[in-house]
This record gives structure tokens, sequence and C-alpha cells, in this order.
């Protein structure tokens, strides 16, 4: 057995010695990193006419089979190279490729309508994300090839990981640092990777997450992967919501009143603390900070060259040129007159006034995380506290009348911009039929805290009263693309279709009501 090991090892060097060989598997191995799927096939199969039996041909091959989804094949075939010749990078990759086929094996996979994307995901109630998932990627494939001038070959895959523990198995993230950093969803291996929002207490912004993560798919098919984080990121930020429309970009309350606070005490993240990963900085407020300025960079770009500067960019480090060159030169300036000019832009930026909801934190809320602050907890007056108590007590009693009075006394004490009294005060108003006073209570915290999902869901509730059912549907639309796991969303969906006479809508909207029960 060592004599048989010894000679394949040989082989194997043997191979590797010859010039070509070495050329060619290093060309093979630059299309797969920057995901020249196509081009790394042919590039491949081109080595296996000639090496057929080379353990650097099998990994190869090997790998492409992991980037493409075939991860029991992947892991076969890495093994027969790994036992030519052991190395500790093949073995990392097969671990992970292990670990993939593992999590997915039973995974059910479905196309978008219209072909572009193929979803990955848990068979049972994860399945209520589809809907929502294929409206919103569809469009970004349409909208991103137009605004970044480039469109995949379909389908683009993508898979859903019930929790943050799984993401964390299947990459190179811990479940502490997706935690800590607030990243849940990663674009690698040549797939798209997000975690479910039912790992949430309170979900979150699922659906422009996944978008997002195609802008990187994107990106790095169209540069082979040569775009540096920041400039990945910032690209990303800013484009999320591109499918949305033209102008739909925005940055978060939250975050420009973090930007504001950060910027006035000089507390920059620099471009190279963002290096490798935004997932590796030690707080989500710092994260936070770090995807406030990219997004302002990429806003910055925008504003001064105009709709196609993106294209731009990407078009000139596609051809080759050093991203930060290709960035300046897009501006017409040199890279350190534009970080000087940027990081002013930021201290010139219009003050917003912000409300902080007096002890409210829209921050990622794990299920089972330690020390997650009960809601409650989260109202800063304690004299307020005392009367939403009451007022929950009441409303338990169904004494909803009663209730109001408590809440008003609370939002008397602690302002009207915690969405957590918000709504409250909102849930009696509309079991007391008051829809016009409910939508009014929430207008402040749905501007400020838009990731709250209880906004949502009865402002939908307060338009469906009103009979407004196009504008329920609106909200509630908003509310599953952050939990569609909470009955009352779809529930109240099946009602607005009903109001606006679509009765086969209104049925999957009940179906899937009954899927999340």
């Amino acid at each position: 057995m060592r004599q048989a090991f010894t000679i394949c090892v040989l082989v194997a060097a043997f191979v590797w010695s010859i010039p070509a060989f070495a050329n060619d598997f290093e060309t093979a191995e630059d299309l797969l990193m920057g995901w020249q799927m196509t081009e790394a096939d042919a590039a491949i199969t081109a080595l296996e006419k000639q090496h057929p039996n080379a353990a650097e041909t099998k990994y190869l091959r090997a790998r492409y089979l992991f980037f493409m989804g075939k991860y029991g094949p992947a892991v076969d075939l890495i093994d027969q190279a790994i036992a030519q010749s052991p190395r500790g990078d093949w073995q990392m990759m097969r671990e992970n490729a292990a670990a993939v086929d593992k999590v997915t094996k039973t995974y059910e996979r479905k196309l978008s309508p219209k072909g572009y994307f193929e979803v990955a995901y848990e068979k049972g109630k994860d399945e209520v994300l589809l809907p929502f998932l294929f409206e919103a990627l569809d469009e970004a494939y349409e909208a991103l090839g137009e605004e970044l001038g480039h469109r995949p070959a379909p389908p683009v895959r993508l898979e859903i990981y019930p929790r943050e523990e799984v993401l964390a198995d299947v990459s190179i993230l811990t479940a502490e640092e997706i935690r800590t950093s607030g990243t849940i969803a990663l674009c690698k291996y040549n797939r798209l990777m997000v975690t479910s929002p039912r790992a949430l207490l309170r979900g979150y912004g699922w659906v422009d997450t996944a978008v997002h993560e195609y802008v990187h798919y994107v990106i790095n098919q169209k540069t082979s992967n040569r775009v540096p984080i920041w400039m990945h990121e910032g690209l990303a930020k800013f484009l999320e919501r591109r499918w949305r429309g033209h102008d739909a970009h925005r940055m978060a309350p939250a975050s420009e009143h973090l930007l504001q606070t950060r910027v006035a005490k000089n507390e920059f993240i620099t471009f190279e603390q963002m290096h490798p990963s935004m997932a590796k900085l030690p707080s989500q407020d710092d994260a936070a900070m770090a995807f406030a300025e990219v997004y302002t960079a990429m806003e910055y770009l925008r504003e001064k060259k105009g709709p196609t500067a993106f294209r731009e960019l990407l078009n000139k480090i596609r051809s080759g040129t050093d991203a930060q060159r290709a960035f300046a030169e897009v501006l017409g300036t040199s890279f350190t007159s534009f970080e000087r000019d940027w990081r002013k832009s930021l201290k010139d930026r219009p003050k917003i006034e912000y409300d902080d909801g007096t002890g409210f934190q829209e921050k990622l809320v794990f299920k089972g995380e330690k020390g997650a602050k009960s809601e409650l907890s989260q109202i800063g007056q304690p004299k307020a506290r005392d009367h939403m108590n009451l007022g929950g007590m009441l409303e338990a009693r169904q004494r909803f009348g009663a209730a109001i009075v408590q809440y008003r006394k609370a939002e008397r004490l602690a302002g009207a911009s915690n969405p957590i009294l918000q709504n409250r005060l909102a849930n009696s108003l509309l079991q007391m039929s008051k829809p016009d006073d409910a939508k009014a209570s929430l207008l402040t915290v749905k501007e400020s805290f838009p990731s709250y999902v209880r906004t949502w869901i009865n402002l939908g509730r307060a338009y469906n009263q009103s009979k407004n059912y196009a504008k329920a549907l609106e909200h509630l639309k908003e509310a599953a693309r952050i939990n569609p796991f909470d009955p009352e969303v779809h529930h109240e969906m099946a009602k607005a279709y009903r109001g606006l006479g679509q009765p086969d809508r209104a049925k999957v909207a009940e179906n899937l009501e009954k899927l999340v029960n």
C-alpha cells in the first residue's frame, strides 16, 4: 500500500512538473475563481483528455462540480484526488462540499417562473418564501442586467438555510460571527446563500438581502472576481432595491443617524478594515457603519457621473484596470482625492432629525440568542412601561378602549416614536374599528423603523378596514418581505385580494396561511 501510494505521488509530481500542464491547470483554476463556468468546463475537459488520471485534473473537475451544485459527485472525485495527492486546501474543499451535501441532500428545488433562478430549501414552511422571492429575483435579473450590463447564464442557484448555524456549517463564517455582525447571507462558491427569516424573532429584510447577494453574483461573474470587498458591498447595498425601480435605493434612517453620529466623531471604518469580509467586523454597529460608508461612496460616484457610472466602472475592471484606479478614472480624479472629497461630503451631508425610539434597538434578534431583550424592556421610560403593562392586561381582557387610554399615557411620557408602543396602540384602535387613527399612530415609526414587521401588518389591517385593498396589499407585501411566517400577513392578504375581486389569489394567500400555521 505504501509503495502504491508513493508511485501515485511520483506520477502526480511528474505530471505537475510539465510546464504546459501547470499553465493549463492555473488557467482552469483562474476561470473557476472568476466563476467563468462555461470556459472553466472547456479548459478542464481539455486537461481530462491529456491527463485523465492526474490528481490535479480530478481536483479541478471536483471543484467545478462543487461550484455547479453537484455536491455528492464533487466529494467522490475530490476523495480520489486526495488519495493520490493529499493537500490541505483540497481537504478543506472536500469538507465544505461534504457539509453542503449533507445539509441540502433532501432539499426541495424549484425554478423561478422565468427560469432565471433555482432555489433549494428545506421542505416545509420555508416554501412560503418562494412567491415573494421569485417576484423579486426575476425582476432583479432584468433590472440589474440593464444597470450593470451583464446577465448570468440561468439558472442562478440560491440555497435557503433554516438557521444561522446551518449557514455557518456550509460557509467560512462561524455562528458567532454571523450573530455579531448581522451577516446572514453570502454569495460564495458560485451560489447565493441566504438564512430563512424564521431564524429571527422578528424576521429581517430577507428579500432585499437575497437581491443584495445576487448583485454580488453579477459583479463576480462580470469582472472575474476582481472587485475589492468595499466596492462589492457598496454596489450591492446601493442596488439591492433596484428591482423595485430605477430610483428605489435608500439608506434606512437608523443608518443615516449612525453615519451622522460617527462622522461627527471621526470614527470611520476604513476600506482596509472591511477586508476580507464585513462579517469579520466586531459588532453590528461597526458593520452597519461600514455599509453606510460604502453606500454613500457609490451614491457619490453616481451623483457625479450619472446612471451609467456603475457599468463603466465594472467594464474598466473587467478589461484589467485595477479597481481603485478604475473608480478614480470614472470620476476623473485620483483615488486619494476621491477619499478626501467623499469624506468631506459626509460631513456636509444634510443632517436628519432622528428619534431613536426611546430605547428601541433596530437590530437582528436571533431566536434563542443569549441576552436578547424582551420587547417591553426596549421602552426607555419606566413609567411608560407601567402604562404599557396595564394596557396589555386590558387588551387581554378585550377592554380595548381602556387599553388605548393607557397607551396614550405611555405615549405622552415616551413620545410617539417607539414602534412597540405605537403598534400596541394601533392594534387597540383597530379593534375599536378606528383605522384612520391607527394609521396616524404608525406614520412616524413606519419611516424611522422600516424593518419592524408589525407596523406593515397593522397598516395592512387598517387599509383593509378602510376598504382600500390595493394599499393594504402594498403594505402586507412589505410585511411578507420581512416575516412571511406570521399567519396574519396571509390572512389579511386574502381579505385584500377578495376585496379586489381576485378569488384565485385570495386562495393562494389562504394556502400560505395554512402552511405557516
